[in-house]
């Protein structure tokens, strides 16, 4: 079954590795060095580059797949049974297992090491402000904000001003925000034009700029596609 608004679930897949692999190094060439590396503390992934690489696309096809199947999972009443809910926590719990499979289980854990970047809080403020985190997002969820406003949220805070994983957490990012928009029926932002070097220069910006640039973005189809279509050429 295709999710809404896609036409097929192929569709939809297609969409969603490509934000994966223009917004992670991991993903697109197994960059991930860890403590052998720039930054002191985080765990190493002890794989090649190609071999890291196949995993993690693989992973967030696992991702990806699930997505699918919540969004468009019909719920089967049963008399005295209650329907499945997927909290936020139920969802980045199940995210977080899925992008780390067959790798080290230590790059799943709640980031101790600091980023040696000019983004992510100290490393003794990630648990509780991860905490907080969640509980806003569901509640946001709840509320039914803007979807395409949450998302600008999600991604500056998990990427830039958390940065809650040591490892994976801008793949959980892109998660949050395909799953925030698709069960909406809304498609999911595109990251094509998001290079990593421009996307970190934002994300060292304040939110409201970031938010502007994000939305302009990676939102710039959506909107153009509720513009009214060019009328044909007259012959």
């Amino acid at each position: 079954m295709a999710p809404a608004p896609y036409r097929t679930r192929h569709e939809f897949v297609m969409a969603f590795m490509a934000n994966v692999i223009m917004t992670s190094a991991t993903a697109a060439m197994g960059q991930q060095q860890g403590n052998h590396g720039r930054r002191p503390g985080k765990p190493f992934a002890g794989k090649s580059g190609d071999d890291l690489a196949a995993i993690a696309c693989s992973n967030m096809r696992s991702v990806a797949s699930m997505i699918v199947s919540i969004c468009t999972h019909k719920v089967r009443r049963k008399k005295n049974r209650k329907p499945s809910v997927w909290t936020v926590s139920r969802f980045v719990s199940q995210a977080i297992h899925l992008v780390h499979a067959g790798l080290r289980p230590e790059l799943k854990a709640i980031r101790t090491h600091e980023t040696e970047a000019e983004y992510g809080c100290p490393a003794e403020e990630v648990a509780a402000r991860w905490f907080v985190f969640l509980l806003e997002l569901q509640e946001r969820l709840d509320a039914k904000e803007d979807p395409q406003e949450t998302c600008a949220w999600i991604e500056y805070q998990v990427r830039g001003v958390i940065h809650p994983y040591a490892d994976g957490t801008g793949r959980l990012a892109t998660a949050l925000c395909a799953w925030t928009m698709l069960r909406n029926q809304r498609t999911i932002p595109s990251y094509a034009f998001w290079q990593r070097s421009q996307m970190h220069v934002w994300l060292r910006k304040d939110f409201s700029e970031f938010r502007e640039f994000y939305l302009k973005t990676c939102f710039a189809e959506a909107a153009s596609d509720k513009a009214d279509p060019p009328k044909a050429a007259v012959a």
